[in-house]
């Protein structure tokens, strides 16, 4: 099933007009699941004990690298269109993690990254979600923020009011901002602020939900915006 797929892709990729992907793929990707087929064990990445932090860095000439539990791995992706895609290489380390559940986890993720066929990218409360889907029926869920605690002095960070027709105010407390992005309910990076932090102008941006990402000295905080 998935060779006539990727055959589909193929020709269409070869007869129909070429979009581009979207350019937030390229970044890291901290995994929150992984499931290699609709029968196979769903892997929560919180619930596996000892604590592993398993990430996925996609560059813009689509060449990738992570880590799985305690293996490293690297490879290729080949994009047909904006959203259809597979893996043409990859390589991995093979070290025992010394744990059955990490071992059986590593060997489901390293499988599924193999097998991707298509992506697509959303936005949440807290930040992105990748998610690559794999046949038959599995899936890889990556997020662009890590899933361990945020620090605590992030969230004194204040933002206000919201929602807001107009201007957006941040009381950062002792905490020091380097900048802040907002992206659109499609992802995209709309608006970027690298001074004056204490008051935001949205009056230029339509009404919808925003993420903003606000980068500081102790991590990056990501806050849902409503603009009326």
């Amino acid at each position: 099933m998935k060779h006539l797929f990727l055959l589909i892709l193929t020709i269409c990729s070869i007869n129909c007009f070429a979009q581009e992907p979207n350019p937030n793929l390229f970044q890291t990707w901290y995994l929150y699941s992984v499931q290699a087929s609709d029968n196979s064990q769903n892997y929560i990445v919180s619930e596996i004990n000892p604590a592993i932090t398993p990430y996925l860095t996609i560059l813009e000439n689509l060449n990738f690298s992570g880590k799985g539990a305690c293996n490293s791995f690297e490879g290729t992706f080949n994009l047909f269109d904006t959203n259809s895609m597979n893996t043409t290489q990859f390589s991995n380390t093979t070290d025992d993690c010394g744990s059955e559940i990490q071992n059986d986890f590593e060997s489901s993720y390293f499988h599924s990254m193999k097998e991707a066929i298509y992506y697509s990218i959303t936005t949440e409360e807290n930040g992105m979600v990748l998610f690559i889907g794999t046949p038959p029926f599995g899936s890889i869920v990556f997020k662009n923020y890590k899933l361990n605690t945020l620090n605590p002095d992030l969230n004194q960070i204040e933002v206000y009011s919201n929602p807001t027709t107009a201007m957006i105010y941040i009381k950062s407390q002792n905490t020091v901002i380097s900048k802040i992005e907002l992206f659109n309910s499609n992802g995209q990076n709309i608006k970027m602020i690298k001074d004056n932090f204490e008051t935001i102008n949205t009056t230029d941006l339509s009404s919808g939900i925003y993420i903003m990402k606000i980068f500081t000295e102790l991590g990056t905080l990501n806050k849902k915006i409503s603009i009326k």
